[in-house]
């Protein structure tokens, strides 16, 4: 995903997938590359900015609850799924009019088929649903955030963030290029972590996970 340049807060979307788990609830994480020019080496959830095919209407029959969203909020879930397929490998969608999200045999199988293709531009997220009877789970996901980058400061993002239970059975992994590393962790330990210079984690992450 380029960098945003501009002082014009580009619109993102982020996604923070939650678990169950005797220590409680844990959230996937990834490490971005250090070379990357925002949060650079740091602990963030997957997401990204929002493309302008994000916001495609004549795709809406491949979004879930889509008729029910307004063209903004949509496209901004459709980033959100995008980028953390893209980003985790995790594919929040259905096959068809299925109710439960996708089996991990079939996301692995899509991951395998379209994860690299996407990264590189090759192919996008209205392709893949077409050619493969997939609905993504727009009406699946639950508002949680909204944070817009302080003026002054060369990158700024206008970011809305997600909350999603994550399908129980894909996995989840860094994609190796713009991250180097991934973990499910509970907000507490994240921030002990954080604390103990383990991971860096920015402010507005470290204020999503208190």
């Amino acid at each position: 995903m380029p960098e945003a340049q501009s002082s014009t807060p580009s619109l993102a979307a982020t996604v923070l997938m939650l678990r169950d788990t005797e220590a409680g609830p844990e959230v996937f994480m990834i490490k971005r590359h250090q070379k990357m020019g925002f949060a650079g080496g740091a602990l963030v959830f997957p997401g990204g900015r929002l493309d302008q095919a994000d916001g495609d209407e004549s795709r809406l029959r491949f979004c879930t609850g889509g008729d029910t969203l307004d063209a903004a909020e949509r496209a901004m879930r459709v980033c959100a799924i995008r980028e953390t397929f893209e980003e985790s490998g995790i594919l929040l969608a259905h096959d068809g009019d299925a109710p439960e999200l996708l089996s991990g045999e079939r996301a692995r199988e899509l991951q395998a088929r379209y994860r690299d293709k996407m990264n590189r531009g090759e192919t996008g997220i209205w392709d893949m649903a077409a050619a493969e009877n997939l609905k993504l789970a727009c009406g699946n996901l639950t508002p949680f955030a909204h944070w817009i980058t302080p003026e002054g400061l060369p990158r700024r993002y206008d970011t809305h963030f997600y909350l999603i239970a994550a399908p129980e059975e894909q996995a989840a992994s860094h994609d190796t290029v713009e991250s180097v590393a991934s973990t499910w962790t509970t907000p507490a330990q994240a921030l002990a972590d954080a604390d103990a210079g383990i991971w860096a984690i920015v402010f507005v992450t470290r204020s999503n996970l208190i």
